[in-house]
């Protein structure tokens, strides 16, 4: 007869959490299993299926590799091609900060910014700026001050998306180099049995665990010599519940500490001691208690014009003195109250220009792939690598290529379906359909394999069409590959060739 199949689930590699897993086996999952084949396939698919469309419409007209596009990764490019659009059509406009140095009974100095007229957000009229001046210029006005105490809470724990993201901000390590499944300092950090599986998408602990459980993981994390003392002050001031997102996973929990190494010396780089040292005060961070600010407002009107300064003072650092990478400034302003005249004695007028939307880095692509739900947390990187390969964006801020621009546009003119997100989200809702039960995989399998077809039919149409431009864009990406600089005597391209006796 049939055997029951059993499963292991553990997120962590360590003898405790295997041992744990093997003793509490759980039924063998199919809806999740069948999700999962159904996800593989369809990627391969559709990825194999445009890649073959695109290749094969440029090869009737010029030498190529490979031209490739997926459900993930043309969206993704698709991204790039339109910022830099929306970069290239931007049109700068000029506006005016206005600064005015305020000037308190007790002799004390402040600076406060003119607000912009109501239904505006920001001064563009240089003659108002000027009016603004004239008329607040060694004049008084009235203070009206607001001043509150607020708490700070702690960052929830990382998810993989977050922890790339974030180590990526702090040590400018690529998401590749932080999270690849082979090479990834990250990973290689899970697989030594220090911390937990890195490719959850949850920002939450396990259900079960209680006070217990939490302060044994801090008492790991206090094993290691640079993170003791952080540890010590954790033990003393933990929190009652850590804080944690909104975001689950039904496998993973967040990415938490679970071992630590022997000594300074024994991770294998400085590198995988700082990410390791990351992922340990974020954990630290959420069971340290608020911090708490108090925050002021001056508000002061002169002349009709208001004018307002605002100030930041902690007063507790609660949990930013674990984890030292937050962004808090403190702006202390002087003592003012409610109803004291303010001399304005200065006025300066900025002119400024507005900028255009910045080109997409690594780590603000990932998390735009994560708010479209693009990809997985464990392919995110490897899409962002293989765009880069393929000769479809270039620099640390992508910027797309002739050849990434001509294929978005070629998929926009035959499968516009496979460069808009809204595919992807369809087809994550049926893959969480069949996870569920709801949704056979193998029907779904064969609505998708007709679709293929269909754009099969549509691409082949118009590959003379599709084939010409993008031929055309090879070209003038090989071009612009080989141009070293100008002729400074005819003004031509200086191009590097290739001959048997080098370049």
């Amino acid at each position: 007869g049939e055997k029951e199949i059993l499963r292991a689930e553990f997120s962590a590699l360590t003898p405790e959490a295997i041992r744990r897993a093997f003793s509490d086996l759980k039924p063998f999952d199919y809806p999740r299993a069948n999700a999962g084949w159904a996800r593989r396939v369809l990627d391969l698919e559709w990825g194999a299926n445009v890649t073959r469309a695109l290749t094969l419409a440029t090869r009737e007209h010029s030498w190529v590799k490979v031209l490739s596009g997926g459900r993930v990764q043309s969206p993704a490019l698709a991204l790039i091609v339109k910022r830099e659009e929306e970069i290239r059509n931007f049109v700068p406009r000029k506006y005016y900060v206005v600064t005015g140095l305020f000037e308190t009974p007790r002799g004390e100095t402040f600076e406060a910014v003119a607000l912009p007229p109501k239904g505006q957000d920001r001064i563009w009229d240089r003659e108002l700026a000027e009016r603004i001046r004239e008329d607040v210029l060694g004049r008084f006005g009235l203070a009206k001050v607001t001043a509150r105490e607020v708490k700070v809470a702690p960052p929830p724990p990382f998810n993989g998306t977050d922890m790339q993201v974030e180590v990526s901000r702090i040590t400018g390590l690529t998401p590749r180099q932080i999270a690849d499944r082979t090479t990834g300092i990250a990973q290689q950090l899970y697989e030594a049995g220090l911390i937990s599986y890195i490719g959850t998408e949850s920002q939450k602990y396990p259900k079960e665990w209680d006070r217990r459980e939490f302060e044994a993981m801090v008492r790991v994390i206090e094993r290691w010599e640079p993170l003791r003392e952080a540890a010590r002050w954790v033990l003393e001031n933990m929190r009652p519940r850590p804080v944690e997102g909104k975001k689950g996973d039904p496998a993973h929990p967040c990415i938490h500490v679970v071992g630590a190494p022997k000594g300074p010396d024994d991770l294998p780089t400085k590198r995988h001691a700082r990410v390791y040292e990351i992922i340990a005060r974020r954990v630290l961070a959420t069971l340290s208690p608020d911090g708490r600010d108090r925050r002021t407002r001056i508000d002061v009107e002169v002349e009709g014009h208001p004018f307002r300064a605002t100030g930041r003072v902690i007063l507790e650092q609660g949990w930013r003195g674990v984890y030292p990478y937050s962004k808090a400034e403190e702006r202390e302003l002087p003592r003012v109250e409610t109803g004291e005249r303010l001399r304005c004695i200065d006025v300066r007028i900025e002119e400024k220009e507005t900028q255009p939307p910045p080109r997409y880095t690594p780590r603000s692509l990932i998390r735009e792939m994560e708010r479209l739900g693009l990809g997985t947390k464990n392919t995110r990187a490897q899409i962002l690598d293989i765009l880069k390969a393929r000769g479809y964006v270039e620099g640390k801020s992508f910027k797309p290529t002739p050849i990434g621009e001509a294929v978005i546009r070629a998929l926009e003119k035959s499968v516009p379906e496979i460069v808009s997100p809204e595919l992807t989200a369809q087809l994550d809702k049926a893959m969480q359909e069949i996870e569920l039960g709801r949704l056979d995989h193998r029907e779904f399998h064969q609505s998708t394999l007709r679709r293929l077809e269909e754009i099969a039919s549509e691409f082949e149409q118009r590959s003379l069409e599709l084939g010409q431009s993008l031929a055309e864009a090879v070209r003038a990406h090989r071009r612009a590959s080989r141009e070293v600089g100008t002729c400074p005597k005819c003004g031509s391209p200086l191009i590097i060739r290739r001959s048997r006796y080098g370049r």
